[in-house]
């Protein structure tokens, strides 16, 4: 796989980005500009913010499919080819609980791991990407 991408992004970054109500908006602002994409994401994140824009009042999930239609996010197909991968990184912390598409996106940055992780969720990132080498996160300051 090769990419053009300048970072991986995860939903929160996304969620942030698209809606102006969002505690972290500015911070999401400021690192797109920062980190210009493209940027990559993958289905299972897609899927996630789509969703969750789709409750805001006016609905947001527009803005969304606009960034991708735009080509500046750009999702990336994981299954079902890496399906395995993404439910070992589900099962692999007995403490942590880890989600669909946060696997998917661990997934991924194994795929890339020399682009940025964009992503609201500092503390659980930190966590899957422990013992993983040359991992930048890009977390919103406490």
């Amino acid at each position: 796989m090769t990419t053009d991408a300048r970072a991986l992004v995860d939903t929160g970054f996304l969620a942030a980005l698209c809606d102006e109500r969002d505690s972290h908006h500015a911070w999401a602002r400021t690192q797109a500009g920062i980190y210009r994409g493209p940027w990559l994401t993958c289905e299972a994140c897609v899927s996630e913010i789509a969703h969750l824009l789709s409750y805001a009042l006016p609905p947001r999930s527009h803005q969304i499919y606009r960034l991708l239609a735009d080509g500046l996010v750009v999702s990336q197909h994981l299954l079902p080819e890496q399906l395995s991968r993404v439910l070992s990184e589900t099962n692999r912390y007995r403490s942590r609980h880890v989600d669909f598409a946060d696997a998917s996106l661990v997934v991924l940055s194994d795929e890339f791991p020399r682009l940025p992780v964009i992503t609201t969720d500092a503390a659980d990132f930190a966590v899957f990407f422990r013992g993983r080498s040359n991992r930048t996160l890009v977390t919103p300051p406490r």
